[in-house]
Parts: structure tokens; C-alpha cells; sequence
């Protein structure tokens, strides 16, 4: 009852608004085309072909999710047979973002490729240091590995994939826009904490435009927790596996708040070491 309240409130706002909607909808496809389907399109493609012709135990398919970033590493993992409890350390680990959107876009919006470097290294061991809090994941004996896929395969699932992203942004946007509509008031901090838990693409572009102290820390917790949009997309490949939207949130919640603090630390230790050396 719960989210249909919520998307029934939305649709009224989208009537309400339909200006606003429309703009929000209109940025959040032109964001996807710029900054997500150059760095994850080419990219999720040959993660699909490699993941499937690889045979391993959940600490490969960790690694592979790692590499594959949302949705593409829950898409991976949805193959593997494990439910519940099982599948609760594979999900709390592998609910990462792609190293391309780190690397390439999160470093070209600081200007600085070492940014996006340490957010990347402490969003990874923030996922790692998460699923640890955990049981282990195993493999039930009789579970299948995935049938490898076709380059055709791969490009046809990696277009699914990157289109239910667009909406899953598109979505987020006008959400985010539109509560914006209703609470005009809201300081630009403010503002861009609401998108980033949202719409955490929009929401960390407009986060590291802001003169915030500990920005890096910040969208490094932002990128962790992922938002509405994220959650939805991996929500629909765990839930075959038993894995509920709510513990999946509880989930980023907890991998934000490790990793906030692991590159705040990073940042500390960068400049002691660099500052002593007049660097």
C-alpha cells in the first residue's frame, strides 16, 4: 500500500507539474547519454561475454561484480541459485557502481583523476567491509552456472540493461525535481542531498558543485548508498533470489556510512604524507 501511495502521489505531482516533469525527465536522458552510456554501454557488454564463460566460487563473482557495476553485477549474480540469508552477503558486496563511472566521469567532474580514484578504492572496500558483517555466501550443490552468451546476447541484455537504467534516472529525476517544486525553501545543500538519494547521477554532479567541506568523502557515501533509482535497478535481479527491497537498502545504508569514513580517512592520510613532503 505503501509504494502505491508513493507512485500515486508521484503521478498527481507529474500531473500538477507538468512542466517541471518534462524538463526533469528531458535532463536526467540527456545525463544517461553523457555520462553513463559511453562509460558503462561498451564496457557492460564485455563484462556479460567475460561473466559468462567464467566458472567459479562467490568470491570470482564478487570480483566480476565489481567490474560490472549496477545492475550489471546483481544481472550476474541472478543466475547463480542462491536465496535468502545465501544470496544476503552476495548482494551486500556486489551493490557497487562501475569503475568507468569512478574513473571517467566522477574524475572528469573534480578535474582530478586521483579523486576519483580513492572514491573508488574506498567505495570498493566499503562493499567488502560490508558483506563481512555477514554470513558466508556458498553455493548450493545443485545450482547451475550460467550459460555462456552470444556476442548478439550480450549486446541485446547490455541495451535492456542501460534502458532500464534511463528509466530508473528519468524516474529519480522527476521524483527529485519535483519534491524540489514542493519544498522551494530547501538550501543547495540540502537540495542535492534530496537528488542524491534520488537520483544519485544528478544528485553527485550537483554535489561537486557545491563548496562543501569533505565533498569527496561525501559523494564517495552518495556513490555507496546509490539512491532510489539504483536500488530499483538492482531490486529487480535480487528479487528472485529472496533478497527484499528493504534489505537492500539497509544494506547501502550501512555500505555509505563505511564508506564515508574510509575516504575520509584516506583523504586525511593523503594529506599528512603529501603535505609532509611539500607535495
Amino acid at each position: 500500500m505503501l509504494t502505491a501511495a508513493a507512485f500515486g502521489c508521484l503521478a498527481g505531482a507529474m500531473i500538477a507539474f507538468p512542466r517541471e516533469a518534462a524538463e526533469a525527465a528531458w535532463a536526467a536522458l540527456g545525463l544517461w547519454a553523457r555520462a553513463v552510456v559511453p562509460a558503462l554501454g561498451p564496457f557492460m557488454a564485455c563484462m556479460l561475454m567475460l561473466c559468462s564463460r567464467v566458472r567459479g566460487g562467490p568470491g570470482l563473482y564478487t570480483l566480476l561484480a565489481w567490474l560490472s557495476g549496477s545492475p550489471g553485477g546483481a544481472r550476474l549474480c541472478q543466475g547463480l541459485g542462491l536465496k535468502g540469508k545465501n544470496a544476503l552477503r552476495l548482494a551486500a558486496m556486489t551493490g557497487t557502481i562501475s569503475p568507468m563511472f569512478f574513473l571517467g566521469t566522477v574524475s572528469g567532474w573534480f578535474g582530478e583523476p586521483q579523486a576519483g580514484r580513492l572514491i573508488f578504492f574506498c567505495h570498493l572496500l566499503g562493499a567488502y567491509l560490508t558483506g563481512l558483517c555477514l554470513p558466508k555466501a556458498s553455493f548450493p550443490p545443485n545450482a547451475a552456472p550460467p550459460s555462456p552468451l552470444s556476442l548478439g546476447d550480450a549486446l541485446r541484455e547490455s541495451g535492456l540493461a542501460l534502458c532500464t537504467v534511463a528509466l530508473c534516472m528519468m524516474l529519480g529525476s522527476v521524483a527529485s525535481r519535483l519534491a524540489l517544486c514542493a519544498l522551494p525553501s530547501l538550501s543547495q545543500s540540502a537540495a542535492a542531498a534530496l537528488q542524491c538519494a534520488l537520483e544519485v547521477t544528478a544528485g553527485v554532479e550537483r554535489l561537486i558543485g557545491l563548496p562543501l567541506p569533505c565533498r569527496q568523502a561525501l559523494v564517495c557515501a552518495a556513490c555507496s548508498v546509490g539512491g532510489l533509482s539504483l536500488l530499483m535497478q538492482n531490486a529487480a535481479f535480487w528479487q528472485e533470489s529472496d533478497v527484499s527491497p528493504m534489505q537492500l537498502l539497509l544494506l547501502r545504508l550501512l555500505h555509505g556510512g563505511v564508506a564515508f569514513l574510509l575516504c575520509l580517512a584516506g583523504q586525511q592520510l593523503i594529506n599528512f604524507f603529501f603535505g609532509r613532503a611539500g607535495l
